[in-house]
């Protein structure tokens, strides 16, 4: 009765695992997710940046405000680059952002972790993580 349930369980497992395949192509996801994201934020466009968002932010502004908060506020951000990506399992993925600002000839950087949460078949942005 025993080895019958650890079978069980096993095969359980083994069926919500995914393949190599699919983890592959939903890596691809996450980093065009991401790239977009960054790309939107660059060009101030918090309505499709909040159209990637897990929806618990109560509009576009209250995502822009989030996500703004600790930015230098002097100096205008013109770049977002991937730092690093972590999967914490095969629906939640940690990723850090490298944050470039410039104003005139001083550049100024700042990192960010950023939740990523798989949901409705898409990448969802959750918010910062606590490292």
């Amino acid at each position: 009765m025993r080895s019958l349930c650890l079978l069980m369980v096993l095969l359980l497992l083994a069926g919500c695992s995914m393949s190599p395949e699919q983890r592959v192509e939903r890596e691809k996801a996450l980093k065009a997710s991401v790239e977009a994201f960054n790309s939107n934020a660059v060009n101030g466009l918090w309505n499709e940046i909040y159209k990637v968002s897990t929806g618990d932010f109560k509009d576009p502004d209250a995502l822009k405000d989030h996500l703004t908060q600790p930015w230098n506020q002097d100096a205008p951000l013109v770049d977002g680059m991937v730092a690093s990506m972590a999967w914490m399992d095969d629906g939640l993925a940690k990723v850090k952002v490298n944050w470039l600002f410039q104003k005139g000839s001083v550049q100024s950087f700042s990192s960010e972790t950023f939740v990523w949460i798989w949901k409705g078949g898409k990448w969802r942005y959750a918010g910062r993580s606590l490292r």
